[in-house]
């Protein structure tokens, strides 16, 4: 996947939890479990998502590395349902790119004691590793909120030799983004982007951002820092909202809009994001494309 910023922007896709409750998952349940109940589910937003413009899908497996995942009890273990999970993005759209996702393990907490690095990565490795093996471009880590786990998921990923990207959940506070435990996004971002284990056969981090955040000027600061500042391209998948209070389409492009032409280069939506919101990302991103 070309990630050069002198490149136009990448489109990636949209919120998959939400679509899957909207199409009858219970909110108390996770949705790794259609992926062998109802894939046909899964697949059909995978290709909704694709059809509607995104050339790089996330894997149906968010919370794979968790605690929740072992309490749920879904009759399978992390690497099959990982494997089913690239399965059914590559064939619902052959032509994407797609990403071995993972969301955090909720190990550290702010203003707690963290586990150790070991016990803290541990979660993360054999989830990488079944999806690097079941053929996923790249690693996906999102969500993440503490740089202690972050690293730690980071120490994983690159040892599989695939590119890794990274986004941060942030708190926005006087048009800044900060983690929970008081670091700004800032020094996240750079931590992040610069982050190497070096040797022969490691991944490298090719993009880092953050993820279901809402659009607006503080985004868009932080992506024109992140163009001036940053040695790798900026992810925003901000979110247009949840159930009763989602942006529209439309306006929810406009929202992004800015913070695409201060530079962010990997672009999707988060939490209540539609294949109908990817659409119009599309055409705010790709306008020649939308008039031919």
């Amino acid at each position: 996947m070309n990630l050069d910023p002198r490149v136009g922007p990448v489109l990636i896709d949209g919120a998959m939890g939400t679509a899957l409750q909207a199409a009858g998952l219970p909110a108390s349940d996770l949705p790794e479990r259609w992926l062998l109940e109802r894939p046909a589910a899964v697949a059909a937003i995978h290709a909704a998502h694709a059809s509607a413009g995104a050339s790089l899908l996330l894997t149906c497996t968010f919370n794979v590395a968790s605690p929740r995942f072992a309490a749920a009890r879904l009759g399978a273990s992390a690497p099959r349902l990982c494997a089913a999970a690239v399965a059914l993005a590559r064939e619902a759209a052959p032509g994407a790119r797609v990403a071995g996702a993972l969301g955090p393990v909720g190990l550290a907490r702010p203003g707690g004691t963290a586990p150790s690095a070991e016990r803290l990565r541990a979660p993360f490795e054999r989830p990488i590793e079944a999806l690097a093996e079941a053929g996923a471009d790249l690693v996906w880590l999102e969500s993440q909120y503490d740089w202690r786990e972050a690293s730690s998921a980071l120490a994983a990923a690159v040892t599989v030799g695939l590119p890794v990207a990274l986004t941060f959940t942030l708190l926005e506070r006087d048009g800044r983004w900060f983690a929970p435990d008081g670091t700004p996004g800032e020094a996240l971002l750079t931590r992040a982007a610069r982050f190497t284990r070096g040797g022969a056969g490691d991944g490298r981090v090719v993009a880092v951002g953050v993820n279901c955040v809402p659009a607006g000027p503080a985004l868009t600061a932080l992506a024109a820092w992140a163009r001036t500042t940053l040695p790798v391209p900026f992810i925003a998948k901000p979110s247009p909202g949840l159930p009763g209070a989602i942006l529209p389409p439309g306006k929810f492009a406009q929202a992004v809009a800015p913070a695409v032409a201060a530079g962010a280069r990997l672009v999707g939506g988060c939490c209540g994001a539609s294949a109908d919101h990817l659409a119009a990302l599309a055409a705010m991103l790709y306008p020649s494309e939308a008039r031919g």
